[in-house]
């Protein structure tokens, strides 16, 4: 990269976004910087970078004139690309506090937004991260800064760490269990399992259509029609997913069953209630609505109906882990024939199972075994065999896949972060990370210098 001097770089920006990025989650910056409207800041937190849509930057922690600031942060290589690519318009950008630029060129965008030009504040080592960070190389780790509780994590024996873990992932499925037993009591246990099975389906983009719909096409409802096939009909039209074969591509072999849908939603004699509509910005075709929806008709199928009565049923015949868990296994189908399909006009390979193991083995963690100990405890107490075999078992499941939250919590906590091959090896600990940092570093918008655990 050409080496640059601070006179030229005032004309324009010669950096990508990606770069200022960089700058701005590394803190390369003077101590005693203002905005454009005069008032002093002091960065708190820059924030958790942001590889999804919206913001570059959320839940920031800032010190505006001696005033705690929390909310997200916006980068951009001008003040005017604001505006140009249609942040002005968009409400995930409702809550940004802070626009951070190379050139301000526009004038204020919004009276609760302030703007810093990070042009006149770099550091004077400024030009020697130019060689330092390649911005196509910047890794993971970097963009997650530790927090100054990971240094009393490195000095913890393991065997304490992972007890600490254990402890907070119970805690996390004791809170889960009262969360859905409060929602049970409102709405009736067999709905509410089914809109808590149903929102898991959706996953980080549809969690809230899927709840949505579940809704909209109460179980109550389902089991009074008179087969299954009209029960997958109201699902598939409340969700709006019935393709109009005149307008949208359909494969020959689905187009029987399209019409049939067709047929059995206009026997019905319904509307949807409300429009629902789907996030397929970023989305694996794995996971589309139509394979989603599939998983949770065949779920249904599978327990006739009535999830709740099934999870009784289930736990009733299990005298061990091993046997519970096994139970389980009948709502991962492997010869359902959507596996080659991302919807009625596409495919996709290689085949997949709708659920997945893997899939299944979150499901098991967040919400079936969470409801199981609630109706046990509920029916017979906290001591209850049931109660404790499903607490049992979740304190045994394998850990699950990483997401994007469990990875911001490791970088956080565990200096080196490879450590965590030690210290987490069940699904129970992983919760624990999960639920410390949501309890203390989300809870206060990561800023350590308020958190307890430092």
């Amino acid at each position: 990269m050409q080496n640059l001097t601070y006179t030229e770089t005032k004309k324009d920006c010669p950096f990508t976004e990606r770069f200022l990025q960089v700058i701005w989650n590394e803190r390369h910056l003077q101590h005693n910087i203002k905005t454009e409207r005069g008032d002093s800041l002091r960065i708190i937190s820059p924030g958790t970078w942001n590889l999804s849509a919206g913001p570059d930057f959320t839940a920031a922690t800032l010190l505006v004139n001696g005033t705690l600031l929390s909310g997200n942060v916006e980068i951009h290589r001008h003040a005017s690309d604001w505006h140009r690519h249609g942040h002005d318009s968009d409400p995930n950008y409702g809550h940004v506090v802070l626009h951070v630029v190379w050139l301000n060129d526009a004038p204020q965008i919004r009276e609760n937004m302030q703007t810093l030009v990070l042009s006149k504040y770099l550091q004077p080592d400024w030009e020697h991260l130019l060689w330092e960070l390649e911005d196509a190389c910047y890794p993971y780790s970097r963009q997650i800064a530790s927090g100054e509780c990971s240094l009393r994590w490195a000095l913890t024996d393991d065997s304490r760490v992972r007890e600490l873990l254990k402890t907070a992932g119970m805690a996390r499925f004791s809170a889960k269990t009262d969360d859905l037993m409060r929602h049970a009591a409102v709405c009736g246990v067999e709905q509410a399992l089914y809109e808590t099975i149903f929102e898991s389906l959706g996953y980080k983009n549809n969690r809230q259509q899927f709840r949505t719909l579940a809704q909209n096409a109460p179980l109550d409802k389902l089991i009074c029609l008179d087969s299954n096939e009209k029960r997958r009909a109201m699902l598939f039209g409340m969700a709006g997913l019935i393709p109009d074969m005149t307008l949208k591509q359909v494969r020959p072999e689905w187009k029987k069953e399209v019409s049939d849908l067709w047929d059995n939603w206009w026997s019905l004699g319904i509307q949807a209630s409300e429009r629902i509509e789907w996030n397929l910005a970023g989305m694996r075709p794995y996971n589309s609505p139509f394979r989603r929806l599939s998983a949770g008709i065949e779920i249904l199928n599978a327990c006739d109906y009535a999830p709740a009565a099934w999870l009784r049923a289930i736990l009733q015949k299990s005298t061990t882990t091993k046997e519970l868990l096994k139970r389980f296994e009948v709502l991962n189908k492997s010869d359902s024939p959507w596996r080659p399909y991302r919807d009625f006009g596409h495919t996709i390979s290689p085949a997949a199972d709708l659920l997945g193991q893997s899939r299944l083995l979150d499901m098991i963690t967040n919400v079936l075994l969470p409801y199981m100990a609630g109706l046990a405890e509920q029916e017979s107490g906290p001591d209850a065999p049931g109660t404790t075999l499903a607490r049992q078992l979740y304190m045994e499941l394998p850990r699950l896949q990483d997401n994007r939250l469990y990875k911001e919590a490791v970088q956080r906590f565990l200096i080196p972060p490879s450590r965590e091959c030690e210290l987490v090896k069940h699904a129970c600990q992983q919760q624990g990370i999960l639920n410390i940092y949501n309890s203390f570093c989300l809870a206060l918008d990561n800023n350590c210098e308020l958190c307890p655990l430092k």
